[in-house]
C-alpha cells in the first residue's frame, strides 16, 4: 500500500502536479490540499471514474480546496459539518491496507485554516474527525500548519508545547503513528515547505498519520524533493510505502 499527501499551492499552477504524483508513485490513497476540481487535474480517460474515486470540496470563496483520491476501490464521502474545503473525509471501499481488519478504513485530508490562533482551529478539526470516525481505522494527513513531528535535539528549531499537544492527541487519543518519523528515526525533520521569503527554514508541516498497528509493515516514508519538484509548489509531496498484508498478497496472486 502507498500513501501520499501533497499541497499543490493555490490550485496547482499548470495542473500537472496531481497527475504526476499519481503516475509516478501510484498511491492507493492520495490526500491533496489547495487543489481545484479533480477533472481539471485528472483526465477521466486516464484515471477511471473520478466520481467514484475522488472526493473534493472547495473552500468558500476559493476555487481550490481539499481532496482525497482512491487508487483502488471507491471513495464514499463523509459529510462533515464544518471546515468545508479545508477538511475532506472518505470511507474507502475495497482498500488494500497493510493489516486487514473488519473495521472500515476512513481517511481525512486536512488543510488547516487560520482562524485567529492556529491551534484552537486544529483542535476543533480533530474534534470533528473524532465525531465522524465511527469504529473505523483512520488515516489522517495533509498540511496542518504545525510542526508534524518531534524536532531532533540537534535542530535549531524546536517543537512548541502547543504542537506537542496536537501530536500527543494524534498518538494517544487517536492511536496513530507518524509515518515519516517512524521510518526515519533519530533524524532531523525533513523540510516539506519553502516560504518564498524564507526558503531555507526547514518547516515540516505536511504529514501522514496511520494506525499504530501498521508500523511493522512500514517500509519507507520520503519527502520528494528535487529542483523539478520544488518548482511545482512551495510544498513537497510526502510518500509512505507499506508492505502488503498476507490477505492482500493472497488476493493479488489469485487475481493475477
Amino acid at each position: 500500500m502507498i500513501l501520499a499527501t501533497y499541497n499543490l499551492r493555490s490550485g496547482g499552477t499548470g495542473r500537472s502536479h496531481r497527475a504526476r504524483v499519481l503516475d509516478e508513485f501510484r498511491p492507493d490513497l492520495c490526500l491533496v490540499q489547495e487543489t481545484v476540481a479533480p477533472e481539471e487535474h485528472l483526465p477521466p480517460l486516464l484515471h477511471g471514474d473520478l466520481q467514484q474515486r475522488v472526493s473534493w470540496n472547495a473552500v468558500e470563496g476559493r476555487r481550490w480546496g481539499s481532496a482525497i483520491y482512491v487508487g483502488h476501490g471507491e471513495a464514499r464521502t463523509i459529510e462533515l459539518p464544518d471546515f468545508h474545503g479545508h477538511v475532506v473525509g472518505v470511507e474507502v471501499i475495497g482498500d488494500r491496507r497493510p493489516c486487514k481488519r473488519k473495521r472500515p478504513l476512513r481517511a481525512f485530508s486536512i488543510h488547516a485554516p487560520i482562524r485567529g490562533n492556529y491551534h484552537p482551529a486544529k483542535s476543533r478539526i480533530l474534534d470533528m474527525i473524532a465525531d465522524h470516525a465511527g469504529d473505523g481505522e483512520l488515516v489522517i494527513g495533509g498540511d496542518l500548519n504545525v510542526t508534524a513531528g518531534e524536532r531532533h535535539p540537534l535542530e535549531v528549531r524546536t517543537t512548541s508545547v502547543a504542537d506537542r499537544a496536537i501530536l500527543g492527541r494524534l498518538r494517544d487519543v487517536f492511536g496513530l503513528a507518524n509515518c515519516w518519523q517512524e521510518a526515519n528515526p533519530d533524524r532531523p525533520l525533513a523540510q516539506t515547505l519553502r516560504w518564498s521569503n524564507a526558503p531555507t527554514i526547514p518547516y515540516h508541516c505536511d504529514w501522514l498519520f496511520v494506525p499504530r498497528s501498521w508500523r511493522t509493515r512500514l517500509r519507507a516514508c520520503e519527502v520528494i524533493a528535487s529542483p523539478e519538484w520544488d518548482g511545482l509548489s512551495d510544498h513537497n509531496p510526502v510518500v509512505a510505502r507499506f508492505e502488503e498484508g498476507s490477505e492482500a498478497r493472497t488476493a493479488s496472486i489469485l487475481s493475477s
